[in-house]
């Protein structure tokens, strides 16, 4: 398999090779010759613009002809030949904002230049094989300029006349026959790229699951731990596909974001309000769709290009998440043994927030993974102070920042950690080392120096440090001081480490958030894993304390490196009980329960997904909603049920529902019961309460999948009742209310 997709990569990169080659030496590129002028009907010399080469998409290179001013009124033609391959008749059509004529082989198909106000105009003309010479006029008058120009064969829909198809200047048969074949090899290699690059990210999974598979098997845990990572794939994997084609995941990386940072290089002063190291990652993750956009024509907003991009995205996530819980493993048993480690894995595995953000294409899981990784390095660190170590460990963590900027406060204590450890270890062997001595030790210099070149390379120091720089304003400052709940004082920051122990509680179930505290107890209360333990417990005091303390709010996808902390402790508890118990059956029956318990807890997150209240409202609107009646909607589209093939109008104000009066009115209930006093709020409150001439038609929620589970987590089966949310969970299977006018 690795030999053939190499020969397909080097085939294809030879065969692009001489293309490319061949196309950049053609003098005939595709398109017409464009002329604009300046306030005229008719090309004038003396008030030209621009003369250039132009395809679609048309009037791209109006800035260029501009230089930065306003628009203006302009004319522009374009001329050269159109190559039809063909006999037929065919439908020539241009779509414009204002007049435009078109003239095939000096005949005239349509000429609608007189009429400003004309906005489309076709013509049937019956076309032989082969090349045929074109003129377009077209008059621009005010406001954005619209033009484009379709062709198709007698009964078949319309379409964009490709590039491929034009060229500035009549030429012979064979010289033209080459420079459409020079064409047309571009989207055929793109396609052959995208299929070769499929080829090679399968190869690439492949190798790197085999890879991994070894790591486990040395260090002794494959054999049951194949068992829970094939679980949690099953939960990560049901409810995948949850609100496609619609995005109703909050500040989810799309492809769009993806293509745009791409198409810029992500440089130039590009910058997002995450770091762009896993844009890189998702951009090779979808890198065959990217392909065939760029070369192929490939439009990446149709529906079906679309979701299987952002299905590709969100497996990334899901990819990261098998290898959390795998790290979860390989930790617990370095700090703690071998069984530790599995219950480790398995209870992370079941992490409320971890199954939602491991199905989406967040950063959370990512920068989660890198984290995970880094924890099992710095055990290996500490443990043996070898340099290799040393460099992964730094590796890791450095990605772990440069995915997610917060994780930078999980590493703030670590350096403390390091050169406590290495001052103890040389004096124990007998030798003196002052402490400046750490400044020359070649481990820490390797290890700072391996984090400052990837971080730097990771933000594209070198072409987009100004993107950088604005990334870092966003980042402290609109983008964290609005988010700002608790006051900066002891009653505000006591405040803020309740939600935080009440967070990591939801987020794991009542069994296994008192096992894990109660394993972290027992770790520090044991002298053979004391020392163990303070190094688990420093990124996690280091976290709080340089992170959640300073931005004064939390959320429950803040606390995920927590939880994996937690989990690790969790797994020596109940490994130490099992242990001390010696198989009694009661004890066992008891570690059952709390798995299975918060399996249920867990999986609701799953089955709620599935059964979303959105997809129900989607069929009853389906069957009870003409496509003429107006709908009323005061929310993000991503809150609420798809609207595609509805008309649909947001509405902010009562004002605006009586001059607009929809028949219908659909309201996430749960997000409008944050609304703040003002119109917005009068209008959901008049809703709610009936004042408003609209009466509550039906309610859609998804019960709780088990309701005989006690404590079942409160965002998922709560009422939603809280004004200050600090989990999107809420976001699955809302309870949403349609309303209908009354009367007329």
């Amino acid at each position: 398999m690795n030999r053939a997709v190499a020969y397909a990569v080097a085939s294809a990169a030879f065969a692009t090779l001489v293309c490319g080659v061949a196309r950049r030496l053609d003098s005939l590129p595709p398109g017409l010759t464009a002329r604009y002028t300046a306030g005229s009907r008719a090309p004038d010399p003396s008030r030209s613009l621009l003369t250039t080469v132009e395809g679609p998409p048309w009037l791209t290179r109006l800035p260029e002809a501009w230089r930065g001013t306003q628009s203006q009124p302009f004319a522009a033609t374009w001329s050269g030949l159109i190559a039809v391959p063909y006999d037929d008749t065919y439908v020539l059509a241009i779509t414009a904002d204002a007049g435009a004529s078109l003239y095939v082989d000096g005949q005239p198909v349509f000429d609608q230049v007189a009429r400003a106000d004309a906005r489309f105009g076709w013509g049937e003309i019956h076309l032989t094989r082969g090349a045929h010479a074109v003129f377009i006029e077209y008059a621009h008058l005010n406001g954005p300029p619209q033009f484009d120009f379709f062709w198709a064969r007698h009964g078949a829909p319309p379409r964009s006349v490709p590039a491929w198809a034009l060229r500035p200047r009549r030429v012979g048969t064979a010289r033209l026959l080459v420079s459409l074949l020079l064409s047309a090899s571009v989207p055929a290699l793109a396609w052959v790229w995208a299929v070769v690059l499929v080829g090679v990210g399968i190869t690439a999974g492949v190798a790197a699951a085999r890879w991994a598979r070894r790591i486990l098997e040395h260090a002794g845990v494959w054999r049951e731990l194949r068992w829970i990572l094939a679980g949690s794939l099953v939960l990560t994997l049901l409810g995948i596909w949850w609100g496609l084609p619609e995005v109703w995941v909050p500040i989810e990386l799309t492809p769009t974001a993806v293509a745009d940072g791409w198409s810029r290089h992500y440089s130039h002063g590009w910058f997002d309000a995450y770091p762009p190291f896993h844009y890189y990652v998702l951009t090779a993750a979808i890198s065959p769709v990217l392909t065939l956009r760029e070369f192929a024509g490939v439009d990446l907003n149709t529906v079906a290009v679309y979701t299987t991009a952002i299905l590709i995205l969100r497996l990334v996530s899901a990819a990261a998440s098998t290898g959390v819980v795998a790290a979860a493993c390989l930790a617990g048993s370095r700090a703690f043994g071998r069984r530790a480690g599995l219950l480790a894995s398995a209870a992370f595995a079941l992490t409320t927030p971890f199954l939602y953000y491991a199905k989406t294409a967040n950063v959370d899981v990512p920068y989660l993974f890198w984290f995970a990784v880094s924890i099992v390095f710095y055990l290996r660190m500490l443990d043996s102070l070898r340099l290799p170590d040393f460099i992964l460990f730094a590796g890791a963590a450095t990605l772990a920042v440069c995915t997610k900027d917060q994780a930078y406060g999980l590493y703030l204590l670590v350096p403390v950690v390091v050169v406590e450890r290495m001052w103890r270890v040389n004096r124990e062997d007998g030798r003196p080392w002052p402490f400046l001595r750490v400044f020359a030790d070649l481990r820490i210099v390797a290890a700072v120096v391996t984090a400052a070149v990837l971080f730097a390379a990771s933000h594209n120091f070198l072409f987009n440090f100004g993107g950088f720089v604005a990334h870092v304003r966003l980042i402290v400052g609109p983008a964290s001081e609005s988010y700002r709940v608790f006051e900066s004082n002891a009653a505000g920051r006591w405040a803020l480490f309740r939600l935080t122990i009440y967070l990591i509680r939801v987020s794991t179930g009542w069994p296994l958030f008192l096992v894990g505290t109660a394993g972290t107890a027992l770790a520090l209360m044991s002298p053979g894993v004391r020392r163990v333990s303070i190094w688990l417990i420093a990124p996690v005091v280091s976290y709080y304390l340089g992170f959640i303390n300073v931005i004064l709010y939390n959320y429950d996808r803040f606390v995920l490196p927590v939880c994996f902390v937690l989990a690790i402790f969790g797994g020596f508890a109940i490994d130490a009980v099992l242990t001390r118990s010696r198989g009694s059956r009661w004890v066992l029956a008891v570690v059952a329960a709390s798995f299975v318990y918060t399996f249920f807890y867990a999986s609701t997150v799953d089955v709620l997904m599935v059964g979303d209240s959105r997809y129900e409202v989607r069929r009853w609107m389906t069957a009870n909603i003409a496509s003429n009646d107006l709908i009323g909607i005061s929310e993000n589209p991503e809150l609420l049920p798809r609207l595609e093939g509805f008309r649909a109008k947001n509405i902010s104000s009562i004002a605006e529902l009586r001059n607009a009066r929809p028949r219908y009115f659909i309201l996430n209930s749960d997000y409008a019961r944050a609304a703040e006093p003002g119109a917005w709020g009068d209008l959901l409150r008049g809703l709610e309460q009936g004042t408003l001439e609209y009466h509550v038609r039906s309610r859609f929620r998804r019960p709780s999948p088990w309701p005989w589970l006690p404590g079942a987590h409160p965002d998922l089966v709560g009422r939603r009742e809280e004004v200050v949310v600090f989990s999107v969970l809420r976001d699955i299977n809302p309870l949403i209310e349609v309303f209908e006018r009354e009367g007329p």
